[in-house]
């Protein structure tokens, strides 16, 4: 894959991450245009940082770029939000700022200080995890399952951290990224050997896969905002966002098409073109899926708004949960 190839994966990465973010978000503090753009040009920030270093090889595919280029994306965002981002919490329902116990951290030394350690050590591991005796070949089979969902683990523990003392500890939930990565990171064995590639790509899958269900699928407002009453009508904003969402998986899905038939073209080992070509109809089969349960939505309180409401982009007064449910009859 070459750097424009990559870039352009990284920000339509972004722009996904960007679609979702907007979608859920907007009835609460409106769309942010600067927030929006932030996710599509950091996407391809990653991504060309990336490819100049080298660390993903041409042979992974563009799946595996996908998934590094969110997990990259995803984790700079959540950083910069954590430790860096200087806003009200009490705009929020789950402080967004690096917490302890529920309690957000005020103290800027502190937290640039624990940023500064989350930073170095995930480098650190990310350097030791690539020696080229961390290749996965020859490991036992169960020592890669538990490898590849690395990612969810740390999602998992992370957001149980932010979430827990407020929503209280939810088992299914916790589960439920490590569950998905470690699918993520078994689907994506033919494409890499690279341990830390394919933690960060089945990780930044994950990441793509659950927040597309709960923002689109299931109904629920943001925990973030779960206590917090609906400020703006941003139906048009909404909508937009919902199409352009489901466009990205649209565009993967012809993506991942091309590939397949390319890859019958360009020959190879038999084992080798099966086990990928295998993996890349799963991955078109759950993109296409989504791309279509999005455009179809459902008729819930946070879908509700966009197909119910005629509101436009702009702040239009104050929205109670009343007013939802009126839309949606």
């Amino acid at each position: 894959m070459n750097l424009s190839l990559l870039a352009l994966v990284g920000a339509l990465s972004g722009l996904h991450a960007a679609t979702w973010g907007a979608f859920k978000d907007s009835p609460f503090e409106g769309f942010r245009l600067i927030s929006f753009m932030r996710s599509i040009g950091l996407g391809a920030a990653c991504a060309l940082f990336v490819g100049v270093a080298g660390l993903l090889s041409p042979a992974a595919g563009v799946l595996v770029g996908v998934g590094v280029c969110y997990a990259c994306e995803r984790l700079v965002t959540e950083w910069w939000k954590a430790i860096l981002r200087e806003d009200p919490q009490t705009a929020y329902s789950i402080p967004m700022r690096l917490a302890v116990a529920g309690r957000p951290v005020d103290a800027r030394l502190t937290r640039y200080a624990v940023g500064a350690v989350i930073a170095a050590g995930l480098v650190v591991a990310y350097v030791a995890a690539s020696r080229p005796e961390s290749r996965l070949p020859g490991r036992l089979w169960w020592i890669t399952v538990l490898a590849v969902g690395l990612g969810g683990w740390l999602t998992a523990v992370g957001g149980a951290w932010k979430d827990a003392p407020v929503e209280g500890f939810q088992l299914a939930k916790f589960f439920r990224s490590p569950v998905v990565a470690t699918a993520w990171g078994c689907l994506l064995l033919p494409f890499s050997s690279n341990l830390p590639i394919l933690v960060l790509a089945a990780g930044g899958l994950s990441v793509t896969s659950i927040e597309t269900y709960k923002t689109f699928l299931t109904g629920r407002p943001p925990g973030k905002f779960a206590s917090k009453p609906v400020l703006f009508a941003v139906g048009r904003s909404r909508s937009l966002c919902r199409l352009t969402h489901a466009l990205t998986y649209g565009l993967l899905v012809c993506v991942l098409a091309g590939t397949i038939l390319h890859g019958r073209r360009a020959g190879g080992p038999p084992g080798a073109l099966l086990g990928r070509d295998a993996a890349l109809l799963v991955a078109l089969a759950w993109a296409s899926a989504f791309c279509a349960l999005v455009l179809n939505g459902r008729k819930s309180a946070t879908v509700g708004m966009s197909q119910g409401s005629g509101g436009s982009a702009e702040p239009s007064g104050r929205m109670s949960d009343v007013d939802i449910r009126r839309a949606i009859i």
